[in-house]
């Protein structure tokens, strides 16, 4: 059978790709890394097929109390300019567990200017505590909910330290949006990445915080 389509020229693929962060001070390496790693992870997500025209946004939290719950640097195409702000966040406050993770990804969603329907739209949590259950406001479950209904995946990458009620918090995030739960190996010296996880996983292969990044979008 031969069958004849009609030729069309498809558009770069829009995707707009947010940071969560937690930002407070047990998360000094992970920040580090991808303060020193975003313009390599720029270039290769604008390698991948597809001519992706992507642009880059931020939110960073942290808890009632500190300096401040979040703070969000809106959607850019110029890497330089994200770049800028993301080497102004500093790991600080906390000392404890949970953190306001229910006020950062409420904000992550409402805040920054998202394109439409026909963009592919990530937010990367990178956190290691799970949000605070106790607290008026957002609460993650309904954002979750919204997220999907925008067609918001979340994808949590689990940082050192995540105890278990955060790790079922984050896989219930990935599960509603139809993101991807994964998380970040460490060593003997506590560098990541290494070959160990206390997670709830037996199979798992190890890349670097950048490197994940980039296969995930």
């Amino acid at each position: 059978h031969q069958v004849e389509l009609s030729s069309s020229t498809v558009g770069a693929v829009r995707v707009d790709v947010l940071f969560l962060i937690d930002t407070t001070g047990s998360m000094g390496d992970e920040i580090a890394r991808l303060q020193a790693n975003i313009s390599s992870v720029a270039e290769q997500v604008d390698a991948l097929e597809g001519d992706p025209d992507v642009r880059f946004g931020m939110t960073v939290y942290r808890d009632r109390g500190d300096a401040f719950v979040t703070r969000t640097f809106d959607f850019t195409s110029d890497v330089a300019e994200f770049g800028t702000a993301l080497d102004e966040v500093t790991a600080d406050g906390g000392g404890d567990t949970p953190e306001d993770l229910n006020a950062g990804l409420h904000d992550a969603l409402t805040k920054p200017a998202w394109r439409g329907e026909d963009t592919v739209k990530l937010v990367f949590l990178v956190a290691d505590a799970p949000p605070h259950l106790d607290y008026d406001g957002p609460d993650y479950a309904d954002d979750a909910v919204a997220a999907a209904e925008q067609g918001v995946k979340i994808i949590p990458v689990a940082s050192s330290g995540l105890d278990d009620q955060g790790e079922y918090v984050f896989r219930q995030l990935a599960q509603v949006t139809m993101g991807t739960f994964v998380f970040l190996t460490y060593g003997a010296d506590g560098a990541a990445p290494g070959d160990d996880t206390t997670h709830h996983v037996d199979d798992y292969s190890v890349l670097a915080l950048d490197e994940l990044v980039v296969r995930v979008v």
